[in-house]
């Protein structure tokens, strides 16, 4: 039996939803077309652990198996919050970087890119990016996207 690809997002929003309930999900088809499914959240968990249950989800269901579900279709972002926790771990460990911040404590998105700085960084004990010039809206999701809403509390 053939299954349709906004089908398959209707199944993979329920398994994210039952994995992580206390997610917002925006799972949609891509607008240009029915062979990718495009999903979206803030903050919750990591790209790597949602990736992960896709393939788990996708071998437990073969029916919707197929080449729907591309890293570049995931895409985390970030609240308000959620940049404050990673801001203030990163200025904790690094007093001297300036980031622009909104009044809320978020960041500050054009502000930031307009700096740069050279990295590779080191937060909470670990080290983030390459040695290479990051603008520090890069720096501030390199050190997002490896923590979850669990660890970011831990930076």
């Amino acid at each position: 039996m053939s299954i349709t690809v906004p089908d398959v997002a209707k199944r993979w929003k329920n398994a994210l939803r039952k994995q992580w309930p206390q997610i917002r999900w925006s799972v949609r088809t891509a607008p240009r077309g029915y062979f990718e499914v495009v999903t979206r959240w803030h903050d919750g968990p990591t790209r790597a652990m949602v990736t992960e249950l896709g393939q788990q989800w996708a071998e437990s269901n073969p029916d919707a198996a197929g080449p729907w579900m591309h890293p570049a279709a995931l895409r985390r972002d970030y609240s308000p919050a959620g940049y404050t926790t990673v801001i203030d771990a990163i200025i904790r460990d690094i007093p001297d970087m300036p980031i622009p911040r909104t009044p809320d404590g978020g960041l500050d998105i054009r502000a930031a890119r307009a700096v740069t700085r050279a990295g590779p960084v080191r937060v909470a004990g670990r080290w983030y990016g390459r040695d290479h010039v990051y603008d520090l809206v890069a720096i501030v999701e390199l050190v997002a996207a490896h923590h979850d809403y669990t660890t970011m509390s831990e930076l």
